[in-house]
């Protein structure tokens, strides 16, 4: 039986038919390129392709064996093989020199560059569908031998002044794109496209469509008008099975300048996406400039910055769909959410027709278990999403249409259905955001409240001018903070004078006027806030959930539920390997107080009152919990007066402790998980749609980053004298130099 098949062999514009059989070897076939293509040995390198198998390396016997195993599988008789160089030669120095009956012998030069004689001066051009003959001589040219770039005459000697050596970028895999007829593409046209760009952009050609619909695409050279180049390109859609198919191609070029650009037209957005997705899926905040770099420096492209943001807005839709359709799914999540978390509370308001969005509450039902055994304290706050569609970002958590009053009276009164059978005193922390006071004032009324240190200090701040120096305002923040933490009433009007008579009556009394005291000072103070005077728990979710803003709804909302999913596990498992009674950082904080004091008079007054004298002299109280230093009260854990008191009683130090800062309560926290929601059975947008909310696209590219005030970013004045930023220019600097 005769197993023969024939080899098209191509390199560069020529072309080779040869007969092969399963008892070829590769030294032969390596022999016979190198006698008819003039090339020389371990300088070109082989790939072959046929239908359903494409760019498939051919380097040893055993390939050769498989690729007959393949071909008698596939039933294919016509095997395409390309010869490719290894290297590419950059440039060819002539030498004007007068050497009688020389051989002039080219050797692996790519694109059929050959060299013509004149008088007295060797010249190169480019032959067009000739194979260069190694008898061609010549009596006014040296003997020259290019093996390429690594060879190139006189490099090893000129050390620094030689060429550099090149790289590998990651689109050397695009040259093998486009390779023969039957060349079939599972990704319909698209594909297609894709590859036939990426084809064109390393093998160094323009080209421009002559048809481009969706079931045929043709392709010209193009300098098809200008140089009559006939290299071209026909696919179309199968009927059967709806994959591209090349019915048409004539892959050797007969034009001049096949040089691979850094800059390339056809290097758009679309081709952009489908080259960083990988990239933006695990970076969804990546910027277009550190596109631009990973491009230029893998890739050896350049592209303007317009196509690579682009490139990644269309990534990002790719990945995670159209922002709009997004919303169609919401109906859907929410009933599966409370499937598959039986007792979660979710409420989803798509207003009076009920056909557009307009808020989401979510409350796991890991979350209501969680909370029970957690201090009695709510964090509010908000961050902008950096969608196209403009919302607020809660923890609890809510997606709204905007932070106003009816928004945060919803989202409290959804709190306030979870929390309707907690039976304890919440405490509210959070800015002085008038909505925020108004909803936490008329849903929670007995409920206590308290402002956030930091953005009072930030307001306090800008009462005063830059002029007065920031010394002089840290000085008078630093009273501030002390009239918060006062613990007595006494000790508040003493630092309250002290705060008016350096910062000035008129500021501080009009800053005060408008600040309750029972909303900041602990003096005043009604309620039980454990220590906690700012919203930095909210500040620190707001950042933990800062890449995810940017993704449309849907993928947002359950990335979330997936961090916090992760986040109950992993301290779950954390905390059973835990033995101490309390959490280890309250553990290593105890000892440390304990550690201290030792040396203190302790004198009992009764059975419960001790009297300690340490630098002052305090009371403490066992049965009341009380220190007249007031950290115990503050704090719900012992002071160090009160760790040296009963340790001097021989009491337990562990019964004094309050119950949230044991670590059965944090195990009891974080025992409740948060259940998977596979989207495997997602059903695809239904005929009626649930619509994005109104919005107005604001003006210009759309912010990514919340702006800062100028009070929270310090600008750095450096020295243009000594180059420091030590507070301090050029007229001010005193550094000898």
């Amino acid at each position: 039986m005769d197993d023969s098949r024939v080899a098209k062999c191509t390199y560069g514009a020529g072309t080779l038919m040869l007969i092969l059989s399963s008892i070829t070897t590769f030294d032969w076939l390596s022999n016979e390129l190198c006698s008819r293509f003039k090339l020389k040995l371990g300088h070109f390198e082989l790939r072959y392709s046929f239908t359903d198998c494409s760019n498939c390396l051919l380097e040893l016997d055993d390939d050769l064996k498989i690729m007959f195993m393949v071909c008698g599988l596939t039933k294919n008789q016509l095997i395409h093989i390309v010869v490719r160089d290894n290297a590419v030669v950059n440039y060819v120095q002539t030498v004007n020199t007068n050497i009688i009956a020389s051989p002039f012998l080219l050797e692996a030069v790519p694109n059929n560059y050959s060299f013509a004689q004149d008088e007295d001066t060797c010249k190169y051009s480019i032959q067009t569908g000739s194979i260069v003959d190694s008898s061609a001589t010549s009596s006014s040219c040296l003997s020259m031998d290019f093996d390429g770039i690594s060879s190139e005459y006189g490099n090893e000697y000129l050390s620094k002044y030689g060429s550099c050596g090149g790289r590998k970028y990651l689109s050397i895999d695009w040259e093998g794109y486009i390779t023969h007829e039957g060349e079939k593409f599972e990704g319909e046209v698209c594909e297609f496209r894709d590859k036939l760009a990426k084809y064109s952009i390393e093998n160094g050609f323009k080209m421009k469509y002559l048809k481009n619909e969706p079931r045929r695409v043709t392709a010209v050279c193009a300098k098809k008008e200008s140089n009559g180049c006939e290299w071209h390109v026909h696919a179309v859609k199968s009927n059967v099975n709806g994959f591209f198919y090349v019915k048409n191609l004539n892959n050797a070029h007969s034009c001049s300048g096949l040089i691979r650009e850094k800059r390339n037209k056809a290097m758009g957005s679309r081709l952009v996406s489908s080259i960083v997705k990988d990239k933006v899926r695990s970076n969804p905040l990546v910027r277009p400039i550190e596109l631009i770099t990973d491009l230029k420096e893998n890739y050896g492209l350049d592209i303007p910055y317009h196509v690579a943001w682009y490139g990644k807005e269309s990534a990002t839709k790719d990945l995670h769909g159209d922002e709009e359709l997004s919303y169609a799914h919401l109906p859907w999540y929410v009933n599966v959410l409370k499937a598959s978390n039986v007792e979660s509370h979710c409420v989803l308001d798509c207003g009076e027709d009920g056909s557009r969005f307009q808020r989401i509450f979510i409350c796991f039902k890991a979350s209501i278990d969680g909370f029970r055994w957690c201090r009695p304290m709510l964090f509010i706050d908000g961050t902008f999403v950096t969608n196209k569609y403009k919302e607020v970002f809660h923890f609890a958590f809510a997606i709204v249409s905007g932070e106003t009053v009816d928004n945060w009276r919803w989202f409290l009164q959804r709190i306030s259905e979870v929390l309707v059978d907690e039976g304890r005193q919440l405490t509210f922390i959070f800015d002085r955001h008038g909505a925020i006071i108004d909803a936490v004032r008329t849903v929670f009324r007995a409920s206590p409240h308290g402002f956030c240190l930091y953005h009072l200090k930030e307001n306090l701040k800008k009462k005063y001018l830059h002029a007065v120096g920031s010394s002089f305002k840290d000085h008078i923040l630093w009273l501030f903070c002390k009239l918060l933490y006062a613990p007595t009433v006494e000790e508040y009007q003493d630092t309250l004078k002290k705060l008016r008579d350096d910062g000035g009556s008129k500021i501080i009394d009009k800053f005060l006027a408008n600040l309750p005291v029972q909303n900041f000072a602990n003096a005043f103070f009604p309620g039980k806030r454990y220590g906690e005077v700012s919203n930095a728990l909210s500040e620190s979710f707001n950042s933990w959930v800062k890449d995810v803003r940017r993704l449309p709804i849907y993928e947002m909302i359950d990335t979330v539920r997936i961090k916090m999913m992760e986040m109950i596990s992993r301290r779950k498992l954390a905390s059973e390997k835990w033995s101490s009674v309390l959490c280890p950082v309250i553990e290593d904080e105890l000892k440390n107080l304990a550690a201290k004091g030792g040396h203190w008079r302790i004198c009992r007054a009764s059975e419960s009152v001790f009297e300690v004298h340490a630098d002052l002299s305090v009371m403490v109280n066992l049965d009341e919990r009380f220190c007249s230093c007031y950290q115990w009260q503050l704090l719900g854990f012992p002071c160090q007066h009160a760790i040296q008191v009963i340790q001097h009683s021989g009491l337990c130090l562990y019964n004094f402790v309050d119950e949230y800062y044991k670590a059965d309560f944090y195990k009891a926290t974080y025992a409740t998980p948060i259940f998977p929601i596979p989207d495997i059975e997602k059903p695809p947008p239904g005929d009626v749609l649930l619509l994005p909310p109104h919005t107005r696209k604001p003006p210009r590219r759309p912010p990514t980053k919340r702006f800062k005030s100028s009070n929270e970013t310090k600008r750095q004045v450096k020295c243009k004298r000594c180059g420091s930023c030590d507070r301090h220019n050029r007229r001010t600097c005193k550094v000898p130099i």
